[in-house]
């Protein structure tokens, strides 16, 4: 009797996500796949961290990452979140517990080589254009735009997006998934107004382009962290957020 009461109560919690895609909505997402599977992309980086703890000595490596960005427009501007990229800046300036008490750490990584990685496998090298660390946006360039003949969204078409709006995530599965395209339809279930206009969508949208019911261009998943200076909340573990389309595109102009 109680595995048949867990079951029913599974199904209920899933009807919805189950029926969320019918009708006009998955037809949408499908044409928004269709046209934008190749607006989102994963880029490699070859990038060298260096971290201090307190007085300690600075420890250096180098690692090679991977993250998910999206083509903006025709010159093949690709934005990422920026937290992906500067692997330091989720922990500089941020204080760990010790046994010796607490120690402030310093981090910094600098970028070495970057690339983007084409659905047919072609890595096409890029450079890094402009950062803005307060939004947690980063905008990199192929070195050869008109060779790279990159598929970008149709982010002039935007809108922002209200509680509950029914939306439509496009994004990449990891490389152990051969990364293929992803597609999901979810809704809008907040929106932070303070410090700044951040949403919160039923699933993880981190470098992924989001889009309206209708197909409009709503934002990008990105990385939200606590205040450094907060000393009751020093948790590098960020929220993800979607970042208004307007703000994107804002911060996008000063990528030269």
């Amino acid at each position: 009797m109680k595995s048949r009461i867990l079951l029913a109560a599974a199904a209920l919690l899933a009807a919805p996500l189950a029926s969320a895609a019918d009708g006009p909505l998955k037809e949408k997402a499908l044409a928004i796949s269709k046209d934008y599977k190749d607006s989102v992309l994963f880029l490699s980086a070859v990038v060298e961290l260096e971290v201090t703890a307190g007085d300690n000595p600075a420890k250096k490596e180098e690692k090679k990452i991977e993250m998910l960005g999206t083509v903006l427009n025709k010159d093949g501007l690709i934005v990422v979140p920026n937290s992906t990229l500067d692997v330091a800046s989720s922990v500089d300036g941020r204080m760990i517990n010790t046994q010796n008490g607490p120690i402030k750490l310093s981090a910094k990584a600098t970028t070495k080589e970057v690339k983007i990685l084409l659905p047919d496998g072609t890595e096409i090298p890029a450079k890094v254009s402009f950062k803005d660390a307060d939004l947690d946006l980063a905008f990199i360039r192929p070195e050869k735009p008109e060779d790279a003949k990159l598929t970008p969204i149709d982010s002039a078409n935007n809108t922002p997006l209200s509680l509950l709006d029914d939306v439509i995530v496009i994004g990449r599965l990891g490389k152990d998934l051969n990364r293929e395209p992803v597609a999901l339809t979810t809704e809008v279930i907040s929106v932070i107004t303070k410090p700044r206009t951040f949403i919160r969508i039923g699933a993880q949208s981190l470098g992924m382009p989001v889009f309206t019911r209708d197909g409009k261009f709503a934002g990008i998943g990105i990385n939200r962290f606590s205040p450094k200076g907060d000393s009751d909340n020093q948790n590098t573990a960020p929220s993800n957020v979607v970042l208004p389309a307007a703000d994107i595109l804002e911060s996008a102009a000063q990528a030269k």
